[in-house]
């Protein structure tokens, strides 16, 4: 079972040993110490109860039809301000829950607690958690401490794809090579401070870019206030412009997944020129389309399923059917110069069309 899905050495374990040995300790003795483990497991179960009981009674809300468009009401605007509170402490506990359970696993795996019961690390947590995948439990381990110290500093945990990028060993064998904790640290809030004034996200792709500078710097400031300013000027470039479609023409075209391979700028191209004037509105949707393939991509999604980024997956979805609505419209709108619009279905070569008919 050791080998199952595994893709970090058994003896690369960041947060095992060294100076992590204390902190690990540190973290976990108020658990331990507790009377049992059905104890710690009533207190979970309690602090998320405390949540739910923050909220409003459902049945103190007064129910509005999908009509209304009234404003709301003092009580309403209370209500949702209480509401909104504990929906977004439930999620921020949420993220940094697999981080705790990730700094656990690392004292168990410190202290070898299994060793009576278990042969190896991932037996034990087969039979712990059965639904977390020995993989994930390893990734856990890795960046426990990265991640808790980034929770700690901005307030907001980071997803696996994002910890994972600071965490991972470049390289193999002996040329192996890890990022130093505190430059991992100070990367992070760099990238999350210049994400908050820029309005972008700091995504696994951003980092791993922004790792790829840093370790290709010959120097790096030694003091923390200037090490930051530092980082914060070589990330920054990783941050600027706009998102989507618009950014486009900024972005290359960078892998083989069909989304802009060679020769498709050109035929794309080729389409847009169309100077009949009632056909505007399709030039518009074919240009929409050109730059919606080269900014939405497989590994867009990727990135998106990678980091656990629902919301993200579920707006690239949306994006993608509203160009195809867009552009079905406008080639439905398109009429023929000299003939009727064919109806769905119909091949532009039927007998509707007469012969001389041209573009």
């Amino acid at each position: 079972m050791a080998n199952r899905n595994q893709d970090v050495d058994d003896d690369a374990f960041e947060g095992l040993r060294g100076e992590q040995q204390n902190d690990v300790a540190n973290r976990t003795n108020a658990l331990l110490d507790g009377p049992n483990d059905d104890a710690s497991a009533v207190a979970a179960a309690d602090s998320v109860m405390r949540l739910a009981k923050a909220l409003p009674k459902l049945e103190d809300i007064v129910e509005v039809g999908e009509e209304d468009t009234s404003p709301l009401t003092e009580k309403e605007l209370e209500q949702k301000s209480k509401t909104e509170e504990v929906i977004l402490a439930a999620n921020a506990a949420g993220k940094a829950a697999i981080w705790v359970m990730g700094q656990g696993l690392a004292a168990a795996s410190l202290g070898k607690w299994y060793r009576d019961t278990h042969p190896n690390l991932e037996a034990y947590v087969a039979d712990l958690v059965p639904d977390v995948v020995p993989r994930q439990a390893r990734r856990w381990v890795t960046g426990s401490k990265l991640a808790l110290a980034v929770t700690a500093r901005t307030g907001e945990a980071p997803v696996e794809g994002q910890i994972r990028e600071l965490t991972r060993a470049k390289g193999k064998g002996k040329e192996k090579t890890v990022l130093p904790h505190e430059v991992a640290e100070d990367m992070y809030i760099a990238a999350a401070n210049v994400a908050s004034e820029t309005g972008q996200k700091v995504t696994a792709k951003v980092l791993e870019e922004f790792r790829n500078v840093v370790e290709g710097a010959t120097v790096l400031p030694g003091d923390e206030e200037e090490r930051q300013v530092t980082l914060q000027e070589w990330v920054r470039p990783l941050l600027t412009g706009p998102i989507g479609p618009d950014s486009a023409d900024n972005d290359a075209d960078s892998d083989g997944d069909g989304a802009g391979g060679e020769g498709s700028n050109d035929d794309v191209h080729d389409a847009e020129v169309v100077e009949t004037p009632q056909l505007d509105a399709l030039d518009q949707a074919l240009a929409d389309l050109k730059a919606a393939r080269k900014t939405i991509k497989r590994t867009t999604f990727e990135t998106a399923i990678d980091e656990g980024d629902h919301a993200r997956y579920h707006q690239l979805v949306q994006q993608l059917r509203t160009l195809t609505a867009e552009l079905k419209g406008a080639t439905d709108r398109a009429p023929w110069p000299t003939a009727p619009v064919p109806a769905q279905g119909d091949s532009p070569d039927t007998e509707q069309q007469p012969e001389e008919a041209t573009v």
